[in-house]
């Protein structure tokens, strides 16, 4: 439907009014025949005009009706509006034809064509009737209230509307009016309708009411339908759209993607924010969200979307949106590279592309697994037993195996025993080979083990070992020490030694994290 118009009056409306002004203004100077005749007319021209007031709103309500059979979720708040008020509009135009009926009863008692609601030829000039209903019975004070009622709960229903709220407040206008007999004086609403007014004027201005009734109620419901698709978006361009919900499938899986139709006005600015942030209209006439992205992991961004309706209310759409940055990959692989050692926490990466971390994970055949900050760390039980570590990824909430990888398991390499010295302030290891100065042999504290492989991160500890060396007897010295530390003789015999001279530390005992007590080669520490 289109918006809300205002129905300003009709040539008859004002023809009406006017007449109906003019007959009042000639009462003041006598009530005669062609007056009591004038009103006569005016009261058959308001007569017709209810009854075609009458058919235009039973066209109204029909029409509503349909609209709420074809779209009751939209329509039918609207329209138990706009019965309510049909009801309002019903009470009030039946009591004013009661005070009318009165009227006539009174006046030409058996005689009297209440049907019709029409006064006898001799009744229309009665003085004393209306002033009696009107005034002493009452009727007139009632009536005022009830109009007044009527036009504030009228106006609520409008209140968007300020020139119908306006209309309104002109045509139940209840205020008190200037008395004609009393100058400065002014007197009630009901005075002006009903006292020492002829019969055919308080009817006929009765019947103007009635009049006003079916004009605002037709007005009324007019508005309502209006406002069944004033709160509608206007649309010019449809798009078919293809969502898909994970834009990385995995063999196996399944692609999914929500096919719908986005409708738009390309002609309106939308205002919209991502994290707080203004998005603007690209050259296409898209908003198009862009970030840098620099760090790997599931991100989160949510925005906002503010449009304003044709009636001016403004809506906003929140929407949440996620998305997955992975690291790029590529995968080399070496077989008689692929080991892990027994008793050890090897650690290792798993990636699956386009998967986060969080839902990737591993189960490996004979070993124990723990996750990490970086991975997980597997621990094989027995070296010569193939482990197998199964990767599987939860994607679309859905968990599906990846892939397998097998590994072959080993035992941890013996380390080499080797003398930590210092060597201006920084600690520095000697593992023989070559000569080693006096001077910082004194400065060895400890004997340590170590693998010369830089890549596997092994730490092993030293239970036990001997320094041992010949005197100038020839006789083999052997001095024992528990723990990694040497011992004063020890150290004393480091002092003692001369250039060309060598010590052995042998024997040496140390433990790797497997727990495997192992016997080290031993070292030949040659003094240079």
């Amino acid at each position: 439907m289109g918006g809300a118009t205002n129905c300003p009056e009709t040539p008859r409306q004002k023809m009406i009014s006017m007449m109906y002004l003019v007959l009042t203004a000639m009462l003041a100077l006598n009530v005669s025949a062609e007056i009591l005749n004038g009103y006569t007319l005016v009261e058959d021209t308001m007569k017709k005009s209810i009854t075609i007031g009458e058919a235009r709103n039973e066209m109204l309500q029909g029409q509503f009706e349909t609209m709420a059979a074809q779209n009751a979720a939209k329509a039918k708040p609207f329209l138990d509006k706009a019965n309510e008020v049909k009801i309002m509009s019903d009470n009030l135009y039946n009591e004013v034809s009661r005070i009318q009926k009165r009227i006539i009863t009174i006046i030409d008692k058996d005689a009297a064509d209440t049907a019709n609601i029409q006064i006898s030829d001799e009744g229309r000039g009665d003085l004393n009737v209306p002033s009696q209903v009107g005034m002493l019975e009452k009727e007139g004070e009632k009536l005022r209230l009830a109009i007044e009622d009527y036009r504030t709960k009228m106006q609520e229903v409008v209140a968007k509307d300020s020139t119908k709220v306006a209309s309104l407040a002109e045509m139940f206008n209840t205020d008190k009016i200037e008395n004609k007999k009393e100058p400065g004086v002014k007197k009630n609403w009901e005075s002006g309708v009903f006292e020492d007014m002829p019969a055919v004027a308080t009817l006929t201005v009765l019947s103007k009411i009635k009049n006003d009734i079916r004009n605002a109620q037709a007005e009324a419901v007019q508005y309502l339908m209006s406002e069944v698709d004033a709160g509608d978006f206007r649309v010019n361009k449809i798009t078919a759209l293809a969502i898909p919900k994970s834009s990385y499938v995995m063999r196996g899986g399944k692609y999914s993607a929500e096919i719908v139709l986005a409708a738009i006005d390309s002609t309106k600015a939308l205002d919209t924010e991502v994290d707080g942030k203004a998005i603007v209209k690209n050259a296409e006439g898209k908003y198009v969200y862009e970030v840098p992205c620099s760090a790997v992991g599931n991100k989160k961004y949510n925005g906002k979307i503010k449009m304003k309706k044709p009636n001016g209310e403004e809506v906003v759409y929140d929407f949440v949106q996620e998305y997955t940055i992975g690291e790029p990959t590529a995968t080399v692989s070496a077989d008689m590279m692929n080991v892990l050692y027994a008793g050890f926490n090897n650690p290792i990466s798993v990636s699956v592309p386009g998967v986060s971390s969080n839902n990737v994970s591993i189960s490996v055949s004979n070993a124990a697994v723990t996750k990490t900050a970086k991975g997980w760390n597997v621990r094989p039980a027995k070296p010569g037993v193939t482990a197998v570590v199964s990767v599987s990824a939860t994607i679309d909430g859905k968990t599906q195996g990846i892939t397998k990888k097998e590994f072959r398991v080993k035992p941890l390499p013996p380390p080499l025993a080797k003398l930590e010295y210092t060597n201006k302030g920084m600690k520095e290891k000697y593992k023989g080979g070559t000569p080693i100065s006096k001077a910082f042999l004194v400065t060895v504290e400890r004997v340590v083990a170590e693998l010369d492989d830089a890549d596997l991160d092994v730490k092993y500890d030293v239970k036990s070992f001997q320094l041992s060396y010949f005197d100038s007897m020839g006789n083999n010295i052997i001095e024992m020490a528990q723990g990694d530390r040497l011992t004063p003789k020890q150290k004393d015999i480091f002092k003692k030694m001369v250039r060309g001279k060598s010590v052995f530390i042998t024997n040496v005992k140390s433990v790797g994290p497997d727990k495997v007590l192992r016997t080290l080669p031993p070292l030949e520490v040659k003094i240079k």
